[in-house]
């Protein structure tokens, strides 16, 4: 251990590092440390200096994390979380805290099930600013990195998950799945079967990171399959083609109760599909630093209080 080196590596250099990595801005660190953006160029030609790396680089009128800077980002994330809990041993104060907690999630997830929660912690934690993200910009791979505190992703309790080394799964809540049809739809006329679902062509939800679903695999094993005439990124954006076609979106029972309207039917899935569930996820070693801990538990207990 070169102790001397690291003497000369100082906390303000190690935290305006991670908002580096995070932001690729030097004007958005600047603005999230109260300071100039001159100030943070200087700190970083310093870091430049103790790392022998570049860390980040200009294209263009971007900021581009250098190789080395990549492989950095989590370290120096589990780093700052182990040091800052060493700072917070009086416990967490949800009256007093204050600081961003970043999600990501799918857009219809704000509708169920985290607009209720994350209203209800916003009002138990006054300081509270919760930064979301669509989790098709910043998934399980940026969380592993230490740029994001939690993911919330809906998915078939039977499906594959990725294993990304230290991340943690746990149940949000369990769901269930349901059609969503427009009213005025003329499957509404007839028996709703599986020969019935079958008959008309669907919307897929485009998904990154998951397999297909395992709903998908069970008509496989009934060898049969959907006609997909339309795949779109999210439910919201499903439901807005929906109410203008004679397509059928499947989706889960919690959004799509919260998102009815009289334009909307619900009709069950007509086959067993098996269970479904919101994950709550984290990266383990980050979420026993104080704060995250209380959020987790508090998220999770809340989830398990909605109606």
């Amino acid at each position: 251990m070169d102790l001397i080196a690291l003497s000369r590596l100082g906390g303000r250099h190690l935290v305006t590092l991670h908002l580096l990595l995070d932001s690729q801005s030097v004007t958005r660190t600047a603005e999230r440390l109260c300071t100039t953006p001159s100030t943070v160029s200087k700190t970083l030609n310093q870091l430049r200096g103790l790392l022998g790396d570049q860390l980040l680089y200009r294209q263009g009128n971007q900021l581009l994390l250098t190789p080395f800077a990549e492989r950095l980002g989590p370290t120096l994330h589990r780093l700052l979380s182990e040091l800052n809990s060493l700072t917070s041993q009086g416990g967490f104060d949800p009256a007093t805290w204050q600081g961003q907690l970043k999600f990501a999630l799918r857009e219809s997830g704000m509708v169920w099930p985290m607009g209720p929660i994350l209203g209800q912690l916003m009002r138990e934690v006054p300081g509270l600013v919760p930064d979301i993200w669509n989790k098709d910009e910043q998934g399980l791979t940026a969380l592993a990195a230490g740029k994001l505190d939690f993911v919330i992703l809906p998915h078939d309790q039977s499906q594959p998950l990725p294993r990304q080394p230290g991340l943690v799964w746990e149940t949000l809540r369990e769901d269930k799945l349901v059609c969503l049809l427009r009213a005025g739809h003329p499957a509404l006329n007839k028996p709703w079967d599986l020969d019935a679902y079958l008959s008309w062509r669907h919307i897929a939800i485009r998904d990154q990171e998951l397999a297909n679903p395992f709903f998908e695999q069970s008509l496989a094993q009934l060898q049969v399959r959907r006609q997909i005439s339309a795949t779109l990124p999210d439910f919201g954006s499903a439901a807005a083609l929906l109410r203008q076609s004679d397509l059928i979106l499947t989706a889960v029972k919690g959004w799509a109760e919260q998102a009815m309207s009289r334009d909307l039917v619900i009709r069950p899935v007509p086959f067993d599909y098996g269970a479904v569930t919101h994950s709550l996820v984290w990266y383990g070693p980050a979420g026993e630093e104080p704060a995250r801990c209380w959020f987790r538990q508090r998220i999770l207990q809340l989830a398990r209080e909605l109606g």
